[in-house]
């Protein structure tokens, strides 16, 4: 019979490769290979763990897993420097020697005359920090074929994420974006010469888990290789990476697209933006820096972008370009039945031509009567006019609509 108080002979137990499979809301799976020795039958004792592992997900390749027990990382605390020699300030002066005791009353050190018995003090100064370790996790098993042997362990964790910024360039009429993940470690330990893959598409999460967005990266970004798996894209970073604790930035998405200027009035600011397609480049969900003519001119956030997909980027307002809306009368011509008119005046300090898009917002069901300006249906309740405004100039535009709820 098995019991997790006698542990089995480990052997040597030694680290090789790692796979890490990483999405963007800290959730990642967790592919490694160890080598270790087996009996029949028998207690493991392992480390190295990420301190968020979803321990019902460990499956041990070759392994029959007969029970499981979790040893999480033990919190550093005063009684680990028991037994060793500390320094103690105090306002009587500094004690040195080996703590023997941590007692209600205060700490008991040992000195070279005697025992002290410190109960207020300054500060202490101890040995070398010394980190507590990451997980660990003792197993009991049954293995066909005993023998030293290199095992695959696989699992999910939590603590490692990652999200996508660009900046882009904006000139001659291209969009040139670099885009550049984020990765984030908080799961207590540094993994080396590990390969990475992200994973493209909206993932459900184990069971508590609120689900895993996931990005996906371009397939011409140059250090990765894209791909399909299941309904999800996968991007595999080339060669292998050491992610240590904290964040690292790896740069990974890299375009130059076809862009055109835009300015759009909806009743506030004129907006100024940028309008382009993604042709064969795949963008995931994150927030791009535009920069022109040597300056930054605005941020904004963009959705999942896939191939061949109409985008808008709306960076800031004009400051040469102004509108202003005035309904210039209503006119109730029967039962929950109106007809509106509205004038929109635009104005131009610019020393070019240019066009301003006006989008309306229409209410209830409606039909336009006259316009100024030819317009296009953009949704059920919105409208699009494309307005021209000459260099230093104003350009009015003014429609009839009749609706009713």
């Amino acid at each position: 019979m098995l019991i997790f108080g006698l542990l089995g002979m480990l052997g040597v137990m030694a680290f090789g490769q790692t796979s890490l499979v990483l999405y963007s809301t800290g959730t990642a799976l967790v592919e490694e290979t160890r080598t270790v020795t087996l009996a029949k039958e028998g207690v493991l004792e392992l480390w190295g763990f990420p301190r968020g592992t979803l321990w019902e997900t460990l499956v041990v390749e070759g392994v029959e897993i007969l029970a499981l027990r979790p040893v999480p990382p033990k919190a550093w605390s005063l009684q680990d420097l028991l037994g060793k020699e500390i320094t103690v300030q105090t306002k009587a002066g500094a004690f040195r020697g080996v703590l023997r005791e941590i007692s209600e009353e205060g700490l008991v050190v040992e000195t070279e005359e005697g025992v002290v018995l410190v109960r207020e003090y300054l500060w202490l100064l101890g040995p070398t920090y010394t980190p507590t370790g990451q997980s660990q996790v003792i197993l009991c098993y049954r293995c066909a074929e005993p023998g030293e042997k290199n095992v695959r362990f696989r699992y999910l964790a939590q603590g490692l994420t990652w999200e996508i910024s660009y900046d882009a360039e904006f000139a001659g009429g291209n969009l040139t974006i670099l885009g550049k993940a984020l990765v984030q470690n908080d799961t207590g330990m540094d993994f080396r010469n590990a390969k990475i893959t992200l994973i493209a598409g909206a993932v459900r999460g184990p069971a508590k888990d609120t689900g895993l967005r996931a990005l996906a990266f371009a397939p011409e970004a140059a250090s990765t290789e894209a791909g399909e798996a299941f309904e999800y894209h996968r991007y595999d970073l080339f060669g292998t990476w050491d992610l240590p604790q904290g964040r690292m930035v790896l740069p990974l998405v890299h375009a130059t697209i076809p862009a055109t200027e835009f300015y759009r009035f909806s009743g506030g600011p004129v907006e100024v933006g940028l309008r382009f397609n993604t042709k064969e480049t795949v963008f995931p969900a994150g927030e791009i820096r535009v920069y022109a003519e040597g300056i930054f001119v605005g941020a904004n956030n963009i959705g999942h972008l896939p191939k061949g997909k109409d985008a808008e980027l709306v960076v800031g307002a004009a400051f040469d370009l102004t509108g202003t809306r005035v309904q210039v009368r209503r006119e109730r011509i029967g039962e929950n039945l109106y007809r509106d008119t509205w004038c929109i005046t635009l104005r131009s300090a610019k020393d070019k031509k240019v066009e301003v898009e006006v989008i309306e917002t229409l209410s209830g069901y409606w039909r336009i009567l006259s316009a100024s300006f030819p317009y296009e249906i953009v949704d059920a309740q919105r409208v699009k006019f494309v307005v021209p405004i000459l260099p230093g100039s104003e350009t009015a535009l003014e429609y009839v609509v009749e609706w009713r709820y």
